[in-house]
Protein backbone atom coordinates (compact mmCIF):
# COMPACT_ATOMS: atom_id res chain seq x y z
CA UNK A 1 0.00 0.00 0.00
CA UNK A 2 1.50 3.27 -1.15
CA UNK A 3 0.36 5.53 1.69
CA UNK A 4 0.57 3.39 4.39
CA UNK A 5 1.09 3.67 8.01
CA UNK A 6 1.33 1.78 11.49
CA UNK A 7 -2.20 1.60 12.88
CA UNK A 8 -3.35 0.21 16.43
CA UNK A 9 -6.77 -0.67 14.52
CA UNK A 10 -9.48 -1.98 16.21
CA UNK A 11 -8.48 -5.81 15.63
CA UNK A 12 -5.41 -4.92 18.19
CA UNK A 13 -2.35 -5.56 16.32
CA UNK A 14 0.34 -3.05 14.72
CA UNK A 15 -0.42 -3.28 10.77
CA UNK A 16 0.25 -0.74 8.01
CA UNK A 17 -2.90 0.35 6.73
CA UNK A 18 -4.32 3.54 5.24
CA UNK A 19 -6.67 4.71 7.77
CA UNK A 20 -9.77 3.38 5.10
CA UNK A 21 -8.76 -0.10 5.98
CA UNK A 22 -9.51 0.07 9.64
CA UNK A 23 -12.80 1.72 8.85
CA UNK A 24 -13.85 -1.62 6.82
CA UNK A 25 -15.33 -2.34 10.09
CA UNK A 26 -16.96 1.05 10.93
CA UNK A 27 -20.59 1.57 10.65
CA UNK A 28 -22.81 2.95 7.92
CA UNK A 29 -22.23 6.80 6.76
CA UNK A 30 -23.62 9.35 9.79
CA UNK A 31 -24.81 12.81 9.15
CA UNK A 32 -22.18 15.40 8.87
CA UNK A 33 -21.11 17.59 11.43
CA UNK A 34 -21.85 21.45 10.96
CA UNK A 35 -18.66 23.09 11.19
CA UNK A 36 -18.82 26.41 12.54
CA UNK A 37 -15.65 28.75 13.84
CA UNK A 38 -16.75 27.83 17.68
CA UNK A 39 -16.56 24.22 16.35
CA UNK A 40 -13.08 24.60 14.91
CA UNK A 41 -11.81 26.48 17.98
CA UNK A 42 -12.96 23.15 20.31
CA UNK A 43 -11.41 20.59 17.68
CA UNK A 44 -8.08 22.38 17.75
CA UNK A 45 -8.44 22.37 21.86
CA UNK A 46 -8.72 18.72 21.68
CA UNK A 47 -6.15 18.06 18.85
CA UNK A 48 -3.68 20.00 21.18
CA UNK A 49 -4.59 17.69 24.41
CA UNK A 50 -4.28 14.79 22.33
CA UNK A 51 -0.84 15.21 19.95
CA UNK A 52 0.70 16.66 23.63
CA UNK A 53 -0.52 13.42 25.58
CA UNK A 54 0.31 10.98 23.08
CA UNK A 55 2.87 12.30 20.19
CA UNK A 56 6.26 10.95 20.92
CA UNK A 57 7.98 13.97 20.34
CA UNK A 58 6.01 16.95 22.63
CA UNK A 59 7.89 19.23 21.27
CA UNK A 60 7.47 18.56 17.88
CA UNK A 61 3.59 18.06 18.89
CA UNK A 62 4.07 21.81 20.05
CA UNK A 63 5.13 22.67 16.49
CA UNK A 64 2.22 21.36 15.13
CA UNK A 65 -0.19 22.91 17.15
CA UNK A 66 1.64 26.07 17.12
CA UNK A 67 1.31 26.12 13.00
CA UNK A 68 -2.51 25.53 13.20
CA UNK A 69 -3.36 28.40 15.89
CA UNK A 70 -1.38 31.04 13.76
CA UNK A 71 -3.94 30.03 10.92
CA UNK A 72 -6.73 29.77 13.28
CA UNK A 73 -6.08 33.25 14.69
CA UNK A 74 -5.93 34.23 10.50
CA UNK A 75 -9.13 33.07 9.45
CA UNK A 76 -8.11 30.09 7.55
CA UNK A 77 -10.72 27.90 8.84
CA UNK A 78 -13.50 30.35 8.84
CA UNK A 79 -14.90 29.46 5.47
CA UNK A 80 -14.70 25.69 5.63
CA UNK A 81 -18.39 24.31 6.87
CA UNK A 82 -17.54 20.80 5.58
CA UNK A 83 -15.80 18.33 8.53
CA UNK A 84 -14.15 16.65 5.29
CA UNK A 85 -12.77 19.77 3.99
CA UNK A 86 -11.48 20.98 7.67
CA UNK A 87 -10.27 17.43 8.26
CA UNK A 88 -8.29 17.68 5.45
CA UNK A 89 -6.90 21.32 5.93
CA UNK A 90 -5.82 21.04 9.31
CA UNK A 91 -4.06 17.73 8.28
CA UNK A 92 -2.69 19.78 5.55
CA UNK A 93 -1.47 22.75 8.22
CA UNK A 94 0.05 20.29 10.77
CA UNK A 95 2.41 18.23 8.83
CA UNK A 96 3.48 22.17 7.74
CA UNK A 97 3.87 23.00 11.50
CA UNK A 98 5.83 19.46 11.66
CA UNK A 99 5.76 16.48 8.98
CA UNK A 100 5.76 13.17 9.80
CA UNK A 101 5.26 10.34 7.13
CA UNK A 102 2.73 8.42 9.29
CA UNK A 103 0.41 11.16 11.39
CA UNK A 104 -3.30 11.27 9.50
CA UNK A 105 -6.13 13.61 10.63
CA UNK A 106 -9.38 12.82 9.18
CA UNK A 107 -13.00 12.71 9.63
CA UNK A 108 -15.57 9.57 10.73
CA UNK A 109 -17.70 9.63 13.09
CA UNK A 110 -18.72 5.72 12.79
CA UNK A 111 -14.60 4.77 13.80
CA UNK A 112 -14.33 7.50 15.98
CA UNK A 113 -17.69 6.57 17.93
CA UNK A 114 -16.15 2.48 17.59
CA UNK A 115 -12.40 4.15 18.89
CA UNK A 116 -14.82 5.29 22.27
CA UNK A 117 -16.58 2.66 22.86
CA UNK A 118 -14.49 0.19 24.69
CA UNK A 119 -17.17 -2.08 26.17
CA UNK A 120 -16.97 -4.03 23.00
CA UNK A 121 -13.48 -3.82 22.04
CA UNK A 122 -12.85 -7.58 22.93
CA UNK A 123 -15.58 -8.72 20.54
CA UNK A 124 -14.55 -6.41 17.83
CA UNK A 125 -11.02 -7.36 18.23
CA UNK A 126 -12.22 -10.95 17.97
CA UNK A 127 -14.27 -9.94 15.36
CA UNK A 128 -11.06 -7.66 13.19
CA UNK A 129 -8.54 -10.59 13.61
CA UNK A 130 -11.07 -13.40 12.47
CA UNK A 131 -11.80 -10.84 9.19
CA UNK A 132 -8.02 -9.79 8.83
CA UNK A 133 -6.91 -13.42 8.85
CA UNK A 134 -9.13 -14.81 6.38
CA UNK A 135 -8.19 -12.02 3.99
CA UNK A 136 -4.39 -12.19 4.31
CA UNK A 137 -4.74 -16.20 3.90
CA UNK A 138 -6.39 -14.81 0.27
CA UNK A 139 -3.40 -12.52 0.41
CA UNK A 140 -1.23 -14.92 0.57
CA UNK A 141 0.30 -13.04 3.77
CA UNK A 142 1.52 -10.39 1.36
CA UNK A 143 4.12 -13.02 -0.65
CA UNK A 144 3.91 -12.72 -4.26
CA UNK A 145 6.83 -14.28 -6.09
CA UNK A 146 9.42 -16.61 -5.18
CA UNK A 147 12.46 -17.86 -7.98
CA UNK A 148 15.71 -18.42 -8.74
CA UNK A 149 17.37 -15.96 -11.53
CA UNK A 150 20.13 -16.93 -14.22
CA UNK A 151 23.62 -17.42 -12.01
CA UNK A 152 21.79 -19.57 -9.16
CA UNK A 153 20.97 -15.71 -7.50
CA UNK A 154 17.44 -16.33 -5.08
CA UNK A 155 14.63 -13.79 -5.26
CA UNK A 156 11.82 -13.29 -3.17
CA UNK A 157 9.00 -10.05 -3.73
CA UNK A 158 6.61 -9.38 -0.66
CA UNK A 159 4.64 -6.41 -0.62
CA UNK A 160 3.98 -6.07 3.54
CA UNK A 161 4.90 -7.71 6.48
CA UNK A 162 1.64 -9.63 7.82
CA UNK A 163 0.57 -9.15 11.71
CA UNK A 164 -0.64 -13.11 11.74
CA UNK A 165 3.11 -14.31 12.39
CA UNK A 166 2.37 -17.72 13.54
CA UNK A 167 0.11 -18.25 11.10
CA UNK A 168 2.02 -17.05 8.12
CA UNK A 169 5.39 -18.91 9.33
CA UNK A 170 4.96 -22.07 7.39
CA UNK A 171 4.48 -20.25 4.00
CA UNK A 172 7.73 -17.66 4.66
CA UNK A 173 9.53 -20.64 5.66
CA UNK A 174 8.46 -22.69 2.34
CA UNK A 175 9.94 -19.91 0.40
CA UNK A 176 13.29 -19.21 1.95
CA UNK A 177 13.67 -23.29 2.21
CA UNK A 178 12.89 -23.42 -1.25
CA UNK A 179 15.69 -20.72 -1.60
CA UNK A 180 18.72 -21.83 0.20
CA UNK A 181 20.73 -23.56 -2.51
CA UNK A 182 21.14 -20.24 -4.03
CA UNK A 183 24.67 -18.66 -3.77
CA UNK A 184 22.78 -14.95 -3.79
CA UNK A 185 19.34 -13.44 -2.35
CA UNK A 186 17.93 -10.61 -3.61
CA UNK A 187 14.50 -9.28 -1.60
CA UNK A 188 12.59 -7.31 -3.48
CA UNK A 189 10.35 -4.71 -1.12
CA UNK A 190 10.06 -1.92 -3.44
CA UNK A 191 6.49 -2.04 -3.21
CA UNK A 192 6.77 -3.10 0.24
CA UNK A 193 4.31 -0.71 2.90
CA UNK A 194 5.43 -2.35 5.61
CA UNK A 195 3.61 -4.00 8.52
CA UNK A 196 4.30 -6.00 11.72
CA UNK A 197 7.55 -5.43 13.49
CA UNK A 198 6.67 -9.21 14.83
CA UNK A 199 7.09 -10.16 11.44
CA UNK A 200 10.37 -7.94 10.47
CA UNK A 201 11.55 -9.62 13.85
CA UNK A 202 10.71 -12.82 11.88
CA UNK A 203 12.02 -12.59 8.47
CA UNK A 204 15.62 -11.50 9.49
CA UNK A 205 15.50 -14.31 11.69
CA UNK A 206 16.17 -16.24 8.69
CA UNK A 207 19.68 -14.87 8.48
CA UNK A 208 21.27 -14.84 11.29
CA UNK A 209 22.65 -18.49 13.01
CA UNK A 210 22.42 -17.02 16.93
CA UNK A 211 20.11 -13.93 18.27
CA UNK A 212 20.47 -10.73 17.01
CA UNK A 213 19.82 -7.58 18.54
CA UNK A 214 18.35 -5.32 15.48
CA UNK A 215 16.05 -3.30 16.71
CA UNK A 216 13.86 -1.30 19.35
CA UNK A 217 10.86 0.48 19.62
CA UNK A 218 10.65 3.33 22.33
CA UNK A 219 6.67 3.52 23.35
CA UNK A 220 5.71 6.70 24.62
CA UNK A 221 2.13 5.39 25.91
CA UNK A 222 3.57 2.49 27.90
CA UNK A 223 6.80 4.26 29.05
CA UNK A 224 8.60 1.09 28.22
CA UNK A 225 10.88 -0.05 25.38
CA UNK A 226 10.10 -3.42 23.26
CA UNK A 227 13.46 -5.31 21.58
CA UNK A 228 13.48 -6.97 18.84
CA UNK A 229 15.80 -10.48 18.32
CA UNK A 230 16.14 -12.20 15.39
CA UNK A 231 16.10 -15.92 16.74
CA UNK A 232 17.36 -19.07 14.80
CA UNK A 233 14.47 -21.27 16.57
CA UNK A 234 11.58 -19.06 14.53
CA UNK A 235 13.49 -20.15 11.16
CA UNK A 236 12.45 -23.71 11.44
CA UNK A 237 16.13 -24.91 10.60
CA UNK A 238 16.68 -22.63 7.45
CA UNK A 239 19.79 -20.01 7.88
CA UNK A 240 20.69 -18.20 4.87
CA UNK A 241 23.97 -17.57 5.09
CA UNK A 242 24.48 -16.08 1.32
CA UNK A 243 24.89 -12.59 0.34
CA UNK A 244 21.59 -10.64 0.41
CA UNK A 245 20.88 -7.49 -1.74
CA UNK A 246 17.55 -5.49 -0.76
CA UNK A 247 15.87 -3.59 -3.63
CA UNK A 248 14.00 -0.07 -1.94
CA UNK A 249 12.28 2.40 -3.79
CA UNK A 250 10.64 5.50 -2.51
CA UNK A 251 7.40 3.78 -1.79
CA UNK A 252 9.37 1.41 0.31
CA UNK A 253 8.13 1.97 3.90
CA UNK A 254 7.81 1.83 7.77
CA UNK A 255 8.47 -1.73 8.93
CA UNK A 256 10.47 -2.29 5.08
CA UNK A 257 12.43 0.48 6.32
CA UNK A 258 12.90 -1.67 9.52
CA UNK A 259 14.07 -4.76 7.55
CA UNK A 260 16.10 -2.93 5.41
CA UNK A 261 17.91 -0.59 7.52
CA UNK A 262 18.45 -3.18 10.43
CA UNK A 263 20.39 -5.48 7.86
CA UNK A 264 22.14 -3.09 6.62
CA UNK A 265 22.99 -1.63 10.30
CA UNK A 266 24.94 -5.10 11.12
CA UNK A 267 26.29 -5.36 7.14
CA UNK A 268 23.85 -8.80 6.59
CA UNK A 269 22.34 -6.97 3.61
CA UNK A 270 23.41 -4.28 0.74
CA UNK A 271 20.66 -2.06 -0.38
CA UNK A 272 20.18 -1.18 -3.65
CA UNK A 273 17.78 1.19 -5.05
CA UNK A 274 16.05 4.63 -4.47
CA UNK A 275 16.19 5.82 -1.15
CA UNK A 276 12.99 4.69 0.92
CA UNK A 277 9.96 6.93 2.24
CA UNK A 278 11.46 8.02 5.77
CA UNK A 279 8.73 6.63 8.75
CA UNK A 280 9.74 5.06 11.86
CA UNK A 281 7.50 5.93 13.93
CA UNK A 282 4.87 3.51 15.34
CA UNK A 283 0.84 4.99 14.81
CA UNK A 284 -2.26 4.51 16.83
CA UNK A 285 -5.92 6.15 16.20
CA UNK A 286 -6.95 8.36 18.62
CA UNK A 287 -10.43 9.70 18.92
CA UNK A 288 -10.64 13.71 19.28
CA UNK A 289 -14.24 14.25 19.25
CA UNK A 290 -16.79 15.52 17.33
CA UNK A 291 -16.09 12.48 14.70
CA UNK A 292 -12.50 13.61 13.98
CA UNK A 293 -9.78 10.97 14.55
CA UNK A 294 -6.33 11.40 14.46
CA UNK A 295 -3.56 8.73 13.36
CA UNK A 296 -0.36 9.74 15.90
CA UNK A 297 2.59 8.64 16.39
CA UNK A 298 2.87 7.13 19.57
CA UNK A 299 6.52 5.40 19.56
CA UNK A 300 9.92 5.18 17.91
CA UNK A 301 12.04 2.47 16.11
CA UNK A 302 16.06 3.10 17.59
CA UNK A 303 18.75 1.11 16.08
CA UNK A 304 21.14 -0.35 18.68
CA UNK A 305 24.30 0.54 17.04
CA UNK A 306 23.40 3.57 14.94
CA UNK A 307 21.25 4.89 18.26
CA UNK A 308 19.25 6.85 15.62
CA UNK A 309 16.21 5.53 12.93
CA UNK A 310 15.18 6.24 9.58
CA UNK A 311 12.48 9.02 10.20
CA UNK A 312 12.39 11.66 7.81
CA UNK A 313 15.51 10.70 5.85
CA UNK A 314 14.95 7.30 4.47
CA UNK A 315 17.30 4.15 4.57
CA UNK A 316 20.00 5.22 2.33
CA UNK A 317 20.97 2.57 -0.02
CA UNK A 318 24.25 1.88 -0.21
CA UNK A 319 23.94 1.41 -4.51
CA UNK A 320 21.92 4.47 -4.99
CA UNK A 321 20.06 3.71 -8.66
CA UNK A 322 16.63 4.35 -9.89
CA UNK A 323 14.12 1.38 -8.40
CA UNK A 324 13.25 0.79 -12.06
CA UNK A 325 16.97 -0.29 -12.36
CA UNK A 326 17.49 -1.73 -8.87
CA UNK A 327 16.87 -5.52 -9.87
CA UNK A 328 19.55 -5.61 -12.67
CA UNK A 329 22.04 -3.36 -10.72
CA UNK A 330 21.61 -5.96 -7.90
CA UNK A 331 22.29 -8.77 -9.94
CA UNK A 332 25.00 -7.22 -11.53
CA UNK A 333 27.00 -6.50 -8.18
CA UNK A 334 26.61 -9.94 -7.11
CA UNK A 335 27.46 -11.35 -10.35
CA UNK A 336 31.02 -9.21 -10.44
CA UNK A 337 31.40 -9.64 -6.92
CA UNK A 338 31.43 -13.59 -7.60
CA UNK A 339 33.48 -13.24 -10.55
CA UNK A 340 36.38 -11.01 -8.94
CA UNK A 341 36.33 -13.32 -5.58
CA UNK A 342 36.72 -16.93 -7.03
CA UNK A 343 39.48 -18.82 -8.05
CA UNK A 344 37.80 -21.23 -10.59
CA UNK A 345 38.46 -20.36 -13.96
CA UNK A 346 35.69 -22.23 -15.00
CA UNK A 347 33.42 -20.11 -12.11
CA UNK A 348 34.74 -16.93 -13.73
CA UNK A 349 33.97 -18.27 -17.05
CA UNK A 350 29.99 -18.68 -15.55
CA UNK A 351 29.81 -15.11 -14.10
CA UNK A 352 30.31 -13.29 -17.01
CA UNK A 353 28.37 -15.30 -18.76
CA UNK A 354 25.51 -13.94 -16.89
CA UNK A 355 27.07 -10.50 -16.91
CA UNK A 356 27.13 -10.74 -20.75
CA UNK A 357 23.43 -11.51 -20.93
CA UNK A 358 22.65 -8.33 -18.39
CA UNK A 359 24.71 -5.95 -20.65
CA UNK A 360 23.00 -7.15 -23.65
CA UNK A 361 19.84 -5.85 -22.14
CA UNK A 362 21.10 -2.54 -21.72
CA UNK A 363 22.35 -2.55 -25.21
CA UNK A 364 20.53 -0.89 -28.45
CA UNK A 365 20.39 -3.14 -31.83
CA UNK A 366 23.18 -2.61 -34.35
CA UNK A 367 22.05 -1.51 -37.64
CA UNK A 368 25.60 -1.04 -39.00
CA UNK A 369 25.27 -4.35 -42.07
CA UNK A 370 28.99 -3.28 -43.88
CA UNK A 371 30.34 -3.87 -40.12
CA UNK A 372 28.43 -7.31 -39.91
CA UNK A 373 28.93 -8.92 -42.70
CA UNK A 374 32.91 -9.01 -41.73
CA UNK A 375 31.30 -12.29 -39.50
CA UNK A 376 29.64 -13.70 -42.14
CA UNK A 377 30.25 -17.39 -43.01
CA UNK A 378 30.01 -21.32 -42.61
CA UNK A 379 31.78 -22.81 -39.50
CA UNK A 380 32.19 -26.42 -38.86
CA UNK A 381 29.40 -28.16 -37.57
CA UNK A 382 27.29 -26.35 -39.86
CA UNK A 383 26.70 -22.68 -37.96
CA UNK A 384 26.20 -20.91 -40.93
CA UNK A 385 26.07 -16.50 -40.31
CA UNK A 386 24.55 -14.44 -42.92
CA UNK A 387 23.06 -10.97 -42.41
CA UNK A 388 19.57 -9.99 -43.13
CA UNK A 389 17.91 -6.24 -42.39
CA UNK A 390 20.92 -4.93 -40.81
CA UNK A 391 20.76 -8.17 -38.45
CA UNK A 392 23.47 -11.03 -37.55
CA UNK A 393 21.84 -14.45 -37.64
CA UNK A 394 23.12 -18.15 -37.49
CA UNK A 395 21.25 -21.22 -39.10
CA UNK A 396 22.48 -24.06 -36.72
CA UNK A 397 22.91 -27.10 -38.55
CA UNK A 398 22.87 -28.71 -35.28
CA UNK A 399 20.20 -27.85 -34.19
CA UNK A 400 17.20 -29.17 -36.98
CA UNK A 401 18.56 -25.48 -39.24
CA UNK A 402 17.13 -23.09 -36.54
CA UNK A 403 17.69 -19.42 -37.08
CA UNK A 404 19.06 -17.59 -33.92
CA UNK A 405 19.47 -14.02 -34.09
CA UNK A 406 22.36 -12.67 -32.39
CA UNK A 407 22.64 -9.43 -30.09
CA UNK A 408 25.79 -7.82 -29.35
CA UNK A 409 27.50 -8.26 -26.20
CA UNK A 410 30.96 -6.13 -26.97
CA UNK A 411 34.01 -6.26 -28.84
CA UNK A 412 33.28 -9.28 -31.05
CA UNK A 413 31.13 -11.43 -28.76
CA UNK A 414 27.45 -11.96 -29.31
CA UNK A 415 24.47 -14.02 -27.67
CA UNK A 416 23.83 -16.75 -30.32
CA UNK A 417 21.24 -18.74 -28.44
CA UNK A 418 20.20 -19.50 -24.56
CA UNK A 419 23.44 -21.42 -24.24
CA UNK A 420 25.83 -19.73 -26.24
CA UNK A 421 27.94 -16.67 -26.34
CA UNK A 422 30.25 -16.71 -29.72
CA UNK A 423 32.97 -14.33 -29.83
CA UNK A 424 34.76 -14.04 -33.85
CA UNK A 425 38.59 -14.79 -33.76
CA UNK A 426 40.71 -13.04 -36.39
CA UNK A 427 43.79 -14.53 -37.87
CA UNK A 428 47.21 -13.24 -38.26
CA UNK A 429 45.94 -11.99 -41.60
CA UNK A 430 42.83 -10.16 -40.02
CA UNK A 431 40.13 -11.70 -41.10
CA UNK A 432 37.87 -14.23 -39.25
CA UNK A 433 38.78 -17.28 -39.22
CA UNK A 434 37.59 -19.15 -36.41
CA UNK A 435 34.93 -18.43 -33.25
CA UNK A 436 35.22 -19.36 -29.48
CA UNK A 437 31.90 -20.44 -28.14
CA UNK A 438 31.30 -19.54 -24.36
CA UNK A 439 28.75 -21.97 -22.78
CA UNK A 440 27.12 -21.07 -20.41
CA UNK A 441 28.18 -23.81 -17.96
CA UNK A 442 31.55 -22.32 -18.34
CA UNK A 443 32.81 -24.57 -20.98
CA UNK A 444 34.59 -23.39 -23.77
CA UNK A 445 35.00 -24.85 -27.69
CA UNK A 446 36.46 -23.65 -30.73
CA UNK A 447 35.40 -23.45 -34.03
CA UNK A 448 37.07 -23.03 -37.34
CA UNK A 449 35.68 -21.40 -40.50
CA UNK A 450 34.99 -23.90 -43.57
CA UNK A 451 33.44 -21.74 -46.05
Amino acid sequence: MKNALIVLCVIGVWVFASPSTCLAQTSPPEPSLQVTPAVTRLLIDSIRQSLYRNYIFPDSALKMIRYVEAEFKKGAYEAITDPRKLAERLHQDLQKGHYDGHFRFFYDPGFARVLSDTAGRATRQRQGDSMQLARSREDNFSFREVKILPGNIGYIVFHGFSGFVNEARPTITAAFRFLSNTKALIIDLRENGGGSPQMVSQIESYFFPVKTHLNDIVNRLQGKTEEFWTDPAKAEGVTLKIPVYILTSRLTFSAAEDFAYGMQSVKRAIIVGDTTGGGAHPVGPFPIGQGFVAAIPFARSLNPYTHTNWEGTGVIPDIAVASNKALETAQMAILTERMNKTTSDLDKRRAQWQINELLVNKKEEIKDSAWLSSYTGTYQGGLAFYVSQSMLYCTNAERGNNVFKLSFVSGNRFVLDENVQVEFVKDNQGNFSSITMWWRDGRVSKKSKVE
